[in-house]
C-alpha cells in the first residue's frame, strides 16, 4: 500500500512539475520579443533590364526612318537581336542598318558608327563617328529628320526622355548648319506621320 502511495506521490510530483514547465516555455515565448519578418530579396534583375531584354536576347523596337516624300518620320517596329550588345547601341546601330520597307528612307549616312550611348538622369548621350557629319547629304529637312530619327527612336526606350548627340565624344552645334545640337532634345511626335489605315 505504501509503495502505491509513493508511486502516485512521484506521478503527481512528474506531472506537476511538467505542468510547470510547460507553463514556463508558454510564458517565455509569448513575452520573448518577435522578429520582424525578414523582407523579400530584390529580384536580381531591375525592372529596366526586364524591358530592356525581356528574354535576354531579343528585343522589341520602334525605329523612325523618313517617309516616301521624305519630309516626315515613320516608324518600323521589329524584333532586334542583342547579342551581348547595350540595348541603346543595338538600336542606333539597328537605324543605320536602314529601313525594311522600300518605301521608307534612311535617315543616317551607312558609314556611320556608334561610339558609345550613356543613359542616366533621364539623357541618352548618343556618341557617333564624324561620319554623322561629313557624310550628312545637307538640307535643313534632311538634317531635322536625321536629328529626331535618332531622338525619337532612344526616346521609346525605358529611362530616356532627351537624348543629346555627340560626335567624336564632343557637343557639336549643329550638324550641317540648320537645327541646334548644343542641348539634349526631347522627342518630336508631331514629326510622325500617322499610319495609314488598314
Amino acid at each position: 500500500m505504501k509503495l502505491m502511495d509513493r508511486g502516485k506521490k512521484i506521478l503527481m510530483r512528474s506531472f506537476t512539475l511538467g505542468a510547470l514547465l510547460f507553463l514556463l516555455l508558454g510564458f517565455l515565448t509569448g513575452c520573448a520579443p518577435r522578429e520582424a519578418p525578414t523582407p523579400p530579396s530584390p529580384p536580381a534583375t531591375e525592372e529596366k533590364d526586364k524591358e530592356l531584354q525581356p528574354d535576354g536576347n531579343w528585343r522589341a523596337v520602334s525605329l523612325y526612318f523618313a517617309d516616301e516624300q521624305s519630309d516626315r518620320l515613320v516608324k518600323e517596329e521589329r524584333s532586334l537581336a542583342l547579342e551581348g550588345r547595350e540595348p541603346a547601341v543595338a538600336v542606333l546601330e539597328e537605324l543605320i542598318e536602314g529601313p525594311e520597307y522600300p518605301a521608307h528612307g534612311r535617315t543616317i549616312p551607312p558609314d556611320v558608327k556608334v561610339r558609345d550611348v550613356k543613359i542616366g538622369g533621364g539623357v541618352a548621350a548618343a556618341d557617333f563617328s564624324e561620319e554623322l557629319r561629313t557624310s550628312h547629304w545637307g538640307g535643313s529637312t534632311g538634317e531635322i529628320l536625321t536629328v529626331y530619327s535618332i531622338v525619337n527612336t532612344l526616346a521609346e526606350l525605358p529611362g530616356v526622355e532627351r537624348v543629346q548627340i555627340l560626335i567624336e565624344g564632343e557637343v557639336v552645334d549643329t550638324l550641317v548648319g540648320h537645327l541646334e545640337l548644343l542641348e539634349p532634345l526631347s522627342p518630336d511626335w508631331g514629326l510622325v506621320a500617322p499610319r495609314a489605315a488598314p
